[in-house]
């Protein structure tokens, strides 16, 4: 039987060292000795010093040979910036403010401990960086950004296992390593984060959306794509998201040439439907197959550049895929061209997102006008996304 206990623990593994004091500990612990394996079991209340109540029920038997416990725990209004110790160490931030409530559950057997964390987080904020050498490198700050609900809320369950012969074993070392797992997952597959948790394909990679070639609109499935990020971000007012236009010279500069070349057919189509004097959008103009001909002769004769002639000085009538093909190659294509291109396709993502997502928060960046650091399968022909 325990009555108004006090216990004190010290991890001398982080410096500063992090003590944590129970006091207020009423409970039952039953019977449990050397000679025998049975268990006691576990019944106890406390309230951890300057935080709110905690418990503990389970059974222990701490001095066999290798102790061994089966505990399930809960706490509720932990002040996080006692964890500083930890945070600054492992993260490489203070904390200044936060609460935590957690659900354990613990078990050692045979000198191997198997434990799952329930934590629920209410508005943790970190200070400025630590320098140490045991920090992760990794943008934490942007990870916490990321696990965050609208309500400042992170709400996650960490598993940890350890083995006690580890001369260096620590249960809160060992549970921060584990945050940091979860923080890595957070900043190496953020878009896949975010999109899972509001519908989105387990086998979607949502770091970028992709374009038809030489083209700046937006597909149906890129804009159901843009949808789910959309949500996402709906939910992390703190993340900003910048939208890097991308080009794949290899493939978006033959498209441009092509669809230059049916531009080209289109408008002297326009030239017969409505004159030289009024100006109609080419994209809503059709040539039919059976006047397709008619009107690539037309463009091809009516371009300015020098052109093969018959015997009587006349310019040669080619094949279709000839001029086609000398069409395109005096196509003014060019690195300007490509750029344009990369930067329609970033404000075309910007527009969809108007209207969804602040636009304080949206950034288009300078445009990348190669595919050489494309590691995934995707499309090259492309809008990369980067939060921060």
């Amino acid at each position: 039987m325990l009555q108004n206990g006090r216990v004190t623990y010290t991890d001398n593994f982080v410096k500063p060292n992090y003590t944590a004091n129970l006091v207020s500990i009423h409970g039952t612990v039953g019977a449990f000795g050397t000679q025998s394996t049975t268990s006691a079991p576990v019944d106890i209340a406390a309230k951890l010093a300057a935080n709110g109540p905690l418990s503990i029920r389970g059974t222990v038997n701490p001095l066999i040979a290798k102790p061994a416990l089966d505990l399930t725990a809960s706490a509720h209004d932990i002040e996080l910036t006692n964890l500083t110790p930890y945070s600054a160490k492992y993260a490489g931030y203070p904390i200044t403010k936060g609460k935590l409530n957690v659900d354990l559950h613990y078990k050692l057997e045979n000198n191997q401990l198997s434990a799952n964390n329930h934590l629920f987080i209410d508005q943790l904020t970190f200070g400025d960086h630590v320098d140490n050498d045991t920090a992760t490198k990794l943008p934490v700050k942007l990870a916490i950004s990321l696990l965050k609900n609208s309500r400042g809320e992170i709400d996650v369950d960490i598993p940890v296992s350890g083995s006690l012969d580890n001369p260096e074993f620590s249960i809160g070392g060992l549970v921060w390593r584990a945050v940091l797992n979860l923080l890595e997952k957070a900043v190496t597959a953020p878009f896949s984060l975010l999109a899972h948790a509001f519908g989105g394909g387990s086998g979607e990679d949502f770091g970028y959306v992709e374009f038809e070639p030489g083209s700046a609109k937006l597909s149906d499935a890129a804009d159901q794509k843009l949808d789910t990020i959309a949500k996402a971000l709906a939910d992390k007012p703190s993340v900003r998201i910048d939208l890097i236009g991308r080009v794949d010279p290899a493939i978006d500069e033959p498209a441009l040439r092509t669809r230059y070349v049916d531009r080209l057919v289109k408008q002297q189509k326009l030239k017969d439907v409505v004159g030289n004097g009024e100006s109609v959008d080419t994209s809503s103009v059709k040539v039919d197959s059976n006047e397709y001909q008619k009107y690539l002769t037309k463009a091809y004769k009516d371009a300015d550049f020098k052109k093969p002639r018959n015997l009587v000085g006349l310019t040669k009538t080619l094949p279709d895929d000839d001029m086609k093909n000398a069409l395109a190659e005096h196509a003014p294509i060019n690195e300007a061209s490509l750029r344009d291109l990369a930067q329609r396709r970033a404000q075309a993502v910007q527009q969809y997102f108007d209207g969804k997502i602040d636009g304080s928060r949206v950034f288009i960046v300078a445009p990348k006008l190669d595919a050489k650091d494309i590691k995934d399968k995707g499309a090259t022909t492309r809008v990369d996304f980067g939060l921060k």
